[in-house]
C-alpha cells in the first residue's frame, strides 16, 4: 500500500497529527517512540542521550533501515511522523512527503508549552532550533514529492488537508 511521511521541525505538530490520524483509524507511527530511530555517534553506533543542548554535529537521530522497512511493509496506508537525521536516504520509500510549516513564534510557543517531552526547552537548544528553522523548512520542501501543509491552523484542518491529498492521489 502507500506510505506517507509527515515531517517538519521539532514543534511543528508531527506528533499531534500522528495521534489524530490514529484516532481516525489510520495506521500511523511516531518513529521517535519506536526502536526504528536511535541516537548514534559519528560512527553510526548507538549512544545514550547527552545532556542538552545536543551537538548535532556529533550525533544523528537516525532511522534503522530494516526496522523502517518493517513498519512500511503493510497492506494498509501507513503514515510516519518524523524528523530523522538520515530521512533523506528514505524519501523514495514514501508516496508523498507532507511538510508541516509554522512560523518561528508558533514553533517557540509549541516547544516551550509541550508536555510529552523536553527536547528543545533548553535555552541553547531552542535557539539552535529557531536559528535553523527557515533553512530546514526549505530543505524539507525540496524533497521529491514534498507538499507544504500550513500547520498553524487547527489540527482538524491540517489532518483534513493530508487526508484529502492522499484521496486525490
Amino acid at each position: 500500500m502507500s506510505s506517507y511521511l509527515i515531517t517538519g521541525d521539532s514543534g511543528s505538530g508531527k506528533t499531534s497529527v500522528i495521534w489524530e490520524l490514529e484516532k481516525r483509524g489510520y495506521t500511523a507511527y511516531n518513529t521517535d517512540d519506536l526502536p526504528v530511530t536511535r541516537l548514534e555517534n559519528e560512527l553510526g553506533q548507538p549512544v545514550d542521550w547527552p545532556p542538552p543542548p545536543v551537538d548535532w554535529s556529533k550525533y544523528g537521530w537516525n532511522w534503522q533501515e530494516k526496522d523502517l522497512r518493517e513498519i512500511l511493509d503493510s497492506d494498509e496506508t501507513v503514515f510516519v511522523g518524523a524528523l530523522a537525521s538520515n530521512q533523506d536516504r528514505f524519501f523514495s520509500w514514501f508516496t508523498k512527503i507532507f511538510v508541516l510549516l509554522v512560523d518561528t513564534e508558533t514553533l517557540r510557543h509549541r516547544i516551550l508549552s509541550r508536555t510529552d517531552h523536553d527536547f528543545g526547552k533548553d535555552p541553547q537548544e531552542l535557539q539552535n532550533i529557531l536559528e535553523r528553522h527557515a533553512q530546514l523548512q526549505e530543505e524539507l520542501l525540496a524533497a521529491p514529492g514534498a507538499m507544504a501543509i500550513d500547520a498553524q491552523r487547527s489540527l482538524d484542518s491540517v489532518v483534513r488537508d493530508i487526508i484529502s491529498a492522499i484521496e486525490l492521489g
